[in-house]
C-alpha cells in the first residue's frame, strides 16, 4: 500500500477547542434570534425528592455552553425562556436528555417521576422529540468506535474497525426510521449523528496513536494514504436544516488534521498562517453552513488567544464568508467583551474572583495570591486521572527551566481526585513548584467559578494580582504561552 508521511504536530488552539462544554455569556442582541419556550409539568414529585430543579445547555458553534435552570415548582412545573438563532438540538437535565427546537417554538414536556421512561412531548416538535427520543433510547441507537482494543490497532485496522461500526449502526438507523418513521429532520439529525462518530473517532485517532506509543514529539506518523478518505466531500455530508450539535467538535477535529496535512510553510508568521489556513478552508470546501462554521470557529480560536488583530484585519474576510447569525452574533459579541477585558483587566478579574466568595475555595485561592503578591503566577489545574494533564508536566517542567531566574510562580492545583493519588502522582512526577489538593467541595466550587469545565486549564496572573487569561490554550506546550509570560514580567 503506498503511503505518505505526515509530520504530526499538536496545534494547540485548534485541539484546544475539544473541550466537555464551558459556560458562555448571555447573548444580549436580539438580532435575527426568536425567543424560544419550553414548559414542563412533573408528575410524583415524592418519587425523587432530592430533584428540585432542571437545567437546559444550548451549545453553539464554539463549543460553548449556555446554562438555564428552574426550579420545579410545587405543582410540578417548570419553563424555560431563551433566544435561538437556528434549529439545533438542545439538553435538559435531568431525565429528558436531548430534544429538537426551532426559534420561536413553544414546547411542552410531560414528566412521570414514577414512569420516567415514557416522556410526553406537544405543542410544536411534538412528532420530531417523541421520535428522537424513541432513538436515543432504544435498540437502534448503536454506537462504539472506542474502545480497549482499538487503543492497540494500527491505523488501517482501525479504519476497517470504524467503517464495519458505521456499517452496522447506519443499518440501525434504516431499520429505526423504517419502523418508526420519523420526521424528515429526525432522519436527517440521526444520520449525522451516525456519521459525526464515525468521522470524530477516526480524526481522533491519529493523535491518540502518537500518544500511546510515546511518540514525545510527534515528527513523525506514516498514514495509509487512503486513511482520510472519509473526508471526501464532507462539507456536503451534513444537514444545513438541522445542527446536531455534536459538529462542532467534528470541526474543530477536522480543522487540526486539514492544517497538518496541507500548511507545510514553515517560514509563514502567526498572522499569516492563519490567514492561509481560512483561504484554504474557503477555497476547498463547498459553501454552507459547514463552512462557515470552520471559518467562524478559526476566528474563535484566534481570539482565544487573544489576538484581536487577526480579528480585525481579517474583518472583510468573515464578513463576505459567514453569515448565519449563530454565527456571526457571538463571534461579535467575544470579540467586544474581551477588547474589554484586555483594555481593563482588573474589572474582569474581580468579577471572576467574586464568584469565589464564601465557598470552600475562597481561602485556597487567596492564600495562593497572597503568597505570590507581586509575582506573576501560572496556575495549573488538573487531576491525576487526566492523561493529557500529566502529559503536560513534563513541558511544564521545561517551560519553568527556561523561565528560571525570573519573577514568576508556578502553581498546580490538583481537582477531582484522590488526595493519595495525588501524592502518588507528585513523587512520580518530581515536578518543582507550589502544589495543593482541593477536595470535592472545593473542586466544585472552583471548576463553577472559574468556568474550568475542561482540564488541563490553566490561568495566568499579573503581578497586579490580576486573571489576564485563563484556558486550555495557555498550555506550556504553546509557544506563544511563554510570549506571554514575558510580557508581563
Amino acid at each position: 500500500m503506498i503511503r505518505k508521511i505526515i509530520t504530526l504536530q499538536i496545534i494547540p488552539f485548534l485541539l484546544s477547542a475539544i473541550i466537555l462544554g464551558s459556560c458562555a455569556e448571555k447573548q444580549h442582541d436580539k438580532q435575527n434570534a426568536t425567543l424560544t419556550v419550553i414548559t414542563g409539568n412533573v408528575e410524583n414529585l415524592n418519587v425523587y425528592p432530592n430533584t428540585k430543579e432542571f437545567t437546559l445547555n444550548i451549545v453553539d458553534f464554539r463549543g460553548k455552553k449556555t446554562t438555564f435552570s428552574d426550579s420545579i415548582k410545587n405543582d410540578g412545573t417548570f419553563r424555560f425562556v431563551f433566544d435561538l438563532y437556528k434549529p439545533q438540538d438542545i439538553t435538559i437535565d435531568p431525565i429528558v436528555g436531548q430534544i429538537i427546537a426551532h426559534p420561536g417554538d413553544s414546547i411542552h414536556i410531560g414528566i412521570d417521576f414514577a414512569d420516567i421512561g415514557n416522556i410526553q412531548f406537544s405543542g410544536d416538535r411534538q412528532k420530531s422529540n417523541t421520535g428522537l427520543n424513541k432513538f436515543l433510547n432504544s435498540k437502534y441507537y448503536v454506537l462504539g468506535f472506542n474502545n480497549r482494543e482499538t487503543n492497540r490497532m494500527e491505523l488501517s485496522e482501525f479504519r476497517l474497525f470504524c467503517d464495519s461500526v458505521k456499517l452496522l449502526t447506519d443499518n440501525k438507523q434504516r431499520e429505526f426510521v423504517k419502523e418508526f418513521k420519523p420526521t424528515h429532520e429526525v432522519n436527517a439529525w440521526t444520520k449525522d449523528y451516525v456519521t459525526i462518530a464515525y468521522q470524530k473517532a477516526l480524526l481522533h485517532f491519529p493523535f491518540l496513536y502518537g500518544n500511546i506509543r510515546n511518540l514525545k514529539s510527534f515528527k513523525e506518523l506514516d498514514v495509509p494514504d487512503d486513511y482520510y478518505s472519509f473526508l471526501e466531500n464532507i462539507s456536503t455530508n451534513f444537514s444545513d436544516s438541522i445542527v446536531n450539535t455534536e459538529i462542532y467538535q467534528l470541526m474543530s477535529l477536522y480543522t487540526s488534521n486539514y492544517a497538518l496535512r496541507t500548511l507545510k510553510d514553515t517560514t509563514l508568521s502567526a498572522q499569516e498562517y492563519y490567514q492561509e489556513l481560512a483561504k484554504n478552508l474557503i477555497n476547498e470546501h463547498h459553501d454552507g453552513l459547514f463552512r462557515q462554521m470552520l471559518i467562524g470557529n478559526l476566528f474563535y480560536q484566534r481570539l482565544n488567544q487573544n489576538d484581536l488583530e487577526f480579528f480585525t484585519n481579517n474583518k472583510k474576510l468573515l464578513d463576505d464568508n459567514v453569515h448565519e447569525s449563530s454565527l456571526k452574533i457571538p463571534l461579535t459579541n467575544y470579540y467586544s467583551n474581551l477588547e474589554k477585558q484586555i483594555n481593563n483587566p482588573e474589572i474582569n478579574s474581580n468579577a471572576t474572583l467574586s464568584k469565589l466568595t464564601e465557598t470552600a475555595g475562597e481561602s485556597l485561592i487567596d492564600s495562593i495570591f497572597a503568597k505570590n503578591q507581586g509575582k506573576v503566577i501560572y496556575i495549573d489545574f488538573w487531576a491525576t486521572w487526566c492523561g493529557p494533564c500529566k502529559a503536560e508536566m513534563p513541558n511544564s517542567k521545561k517551560l519553568k527551566e527556561k523561565l528560571a531566574g525570573e519573577d514568576i510562580e508556578f502553581v498546580y492545583i490538583c481537582i477531582d481526585s484522590d488526595e493519595k493519588q495525588w501524592k502518588l502522582a507528585l513523587s512520580q512526577m518530581q515536578l518543582d513548584g507550589q502544589h495543593y489538593y482541593c477536595d470535592k467541595k472545593q473542586s466544585r466550587n472552583i471548576r463553577k467559578a472559574l468556568d474550568i469545565n475542561g482540564i488541563p486549564h490553566y490561568m495566568l496572573i499579573n503581578k497586579k494580582g490580576h486573571i489576564i487569561e485563563a484556558g486550555s490554550d495557555l498550555r506550556p506546550m504553546n509557544p506563544q504561552t511563554i510570549s506571554k509570560i514575558k510580557t508581563l514580567l
